[in-house]
């Protein structure tokens, strides 16, 4: 279960890193089509659920094999807790501020090592550790000076949403099954839940946004494209490394929305912001090149 050659690690870095690049454009995408959050998360869910069903289905026909659409009882799983993710992640934005969410959310690579270690015996290198707590240093720079009070339910969502997702990462890493479709579920009945539950305005998304482009067409990238391609290159990592290894990758949201945010909008980071951005991403390049070099050593040290 556990691949730890030179191949495999590479492979694992690869994958994760690009996946974890692709979600630092999930907010920025969102923002240039101007629409309002829950219409945004329904018109968001459909894509995604349509793009990875298909993509599945075209693999599907390519081998000419019966792969089913939700790996067994793992796939299940990951599918549950993708869906309380998405919906405690967006009752989180609405019931507390930003700021705390990011950082509640940031603990998403100590979980993923404390659940991975207790549920499934993975020992945690005590460099992936030191690593995981320098960047989450970095990650508290960022938001330190942004941090209010918000409110007590927001702050147990956003944690929720923390631990579903560390939860899916130790699914992945114990069945070593690709369950890229399973957050294709998770898409759609989060986009369900927004239809029936929040009122949605989809004459929002014809209007001109971003460049001048239709709302619908920046969903279309984020759904279609950017996040779908994003959520299975992440969901893949753990079948090549260790899954605290591969939940690290989550901080560089946290570090390089800003600066998209900047470059699109003119919102110019902090030093905090910067300098947190700094120490997250030297030492992600420090814990990779690191794995690269020492491939075999997943257990303590």
């Amino acid at each position: 279960m556990k691949n730890t050659s030179a191949n495999n690690v590479r492979l694992g870095l690869f994958i994760t890193s690009l996946g974890g690049l692709l979600f630092t454009l999930d907010l920025p995408l969102l923002r240039l089509a101007h629409g309002e959050k829950w219409t945004l998360v329904f018109a968001r869910g459909i894509c995604m659920f349509l793009s990875i069903s298909i993509m599945w289905l075209i693999l599907r026909l390519r081998n000419n094999t019966a792969t089913p659409y939700l790996a067994g009882g793992a796939g299940l799983a990951v599918a549950a807790t993708n869906t309380v993710a998405n919906i405690s992640y967006i009752g989180a934005l609405v019931e507390t501020n930003a700021a705390n969410v990011v950082f509640i959310i940031a603990l998403v690579p100590v979980l993923t090592a404390v659940f991975s270690h207790v549920f499934i015996k993975e020992k945690i290198h005590i460099y992936t550790w030191a690593a995981t707590f320098v960047a989450l240093c970095g990650v508290g720079l960022i938001v330190f000076d942004e941090l209010g009070t918000g409110h007590v339910l927001g702050d147990i969502l956003a944690f929720i949403c923390a631990c579903c997702t560390a939860a899916a990462f130790t699914i992945i890493r114990a069945s070593g099954k690709n369950i890229a479709t399973s957050l294709a579920v998770g898409s759609l009945v989060s986009a369900i839940i927004a239809a029936t539950v929040f009122p949605i305005n989809l004459a929002s998304l014809t209007a001109s946004a971003g460049w001048g482009l239709p709302g619908w067409a920046w969903v279309a990238l984020n759904g279609l494209v950017t996040i779908p391609l994003a959520s299975s290159l992440i969901a893949n990592g753990p079948r090549f490394l260790p899954s605290a290894d591969v939940s690290m990758f989550f901080l560089l949201e946290t570090v390089l929305t800003p600066v998209w945010i900047w470059l699109l909008f003119g919102e110019i980071p902090s030093a905090p912001v910067l300098f947190g951005g700094t120490i997250v991403i030297v030492t992600l390049i420090s814990h990779s090149i690191w794995r690269l070099l020492h491939p075999q050593q997943v257990a303590y040290a």
